[in-house]
């Protein structure tokens, strides 16, 4: 019998020290396991930090891919104010034309020229457009003459002003037109044209065709009577092309946006 209680006692004791190692080791491995926690957290704070030298790196990063970018972006914008002030020029020259057209009819580019370009303004154009003011003296707020220039850097050989061959007014919402009835010089070498310009940003630079400045043509069109249209319609793509480019006059540009669905495309000499 006293054996028997010695063997029991015994045998707690051993199992009390086994399951106190095994929580010993459960506790040890706690602490490790809370230890390692703190420390990945301090990590954690620590790599989510910057030095300077990091924040003047990505600083420098982000100024790169923006002198890179924004100018594109400008650029882009620029393309399509461009784009959308031509066809609201287009627009307003058309509402007027027609209008005159169903007014007081057709009139030729022989009829113009005779009339000679102010008479024929006061009563073809005038009363159909709201005009800001009519440039009577050479140089229209642009400057030495001549003011504008050819898409390849070459100077515009037309007088922006008016006189018996071509009236220059402002409108009200800061265009500036020339109507003309003809080119040239002496009477054996004028040439009857039915031209308009149009710079849609007024006297403002560049004053360069086929950026600020395009050229617009007055045509009957069947049934539609008088219409304003980009100059150059007839010509074909290879014409167009090569006369808007950068070692053309410029002349066609309107007629190359038009053709390019009314954008600037990658071909179009803007730079």
């Amino acid at each position: 019998m006293f054996c028997t209680i010695i063997y029991f006692v015994l045998t707690i004791r051993e199992r009390f020290d086994m399951y106190n190692k095994r929580w010993a080791n459960l506790k040890r491995r706690f602490i490790l396991s809370e230890v390692a926690t703190n420390a990945n957290s301090q990590q954690t704070k620590v790599k989510f930090g910057f030095t300077l030298a990091e924040a003047l790196i990505t600083l420098g990063i982000i100024g790169v891919v923006a002198a890179m970018t924004i100018p594109n972006l400008i650029a882009t914008h620029q393309k399509k104010q461009t784009v959308v002030k031509l066809q609201k020029a287009i627009s307003v020259m058309n509402q007027a034309y027609r209008l005159a057209y169903d007014d007081v009819g057709e009139v030729t580019a022989e009829e113009a020229r005779t009339l000679g370009a102010q008479n024929y303004f006061d009563k073809f154009w005038a009363p159909y457009i709201k005009v800001q003011s009519i440039c009577s003296v050479e140089g229209c707020g642009y400057g030495a003459y001549p003011q504008w220039k050819m898409t390849n850097g070459s100077p515009y050989g037309l007088a922006v002003h008016t006189s018996d061959a071509r009236v220059a007014f402002t409108s009200m919402d800061g265009f500036f037109y020339i109507v003309v009835t003809y080119t040239g010089g002496s009477d054996d070498s004028t040439v009857t044209v039915n031209s308009v310009y149009v710079d849609i940003n007024g006297t403002a630079k560049p004053n360069t065709m086929g950026k600020d400045i395009f050229m617009l043509e007055r045509k009957i069109d069947g049934e539609k009577g008088g219409v304003v249209v980009p100059a150059y319609s007839s010509f074909t793509n290879a014409q167009v092309d090569r006369n808007c480019s950068k070692s053309g006059t410029g002349e066609c540009c309107a007629e190359k946006i038009k053709r390019a669905g009314w954008r600037i495309d990658k071909s179009y000499p803007w730079k």
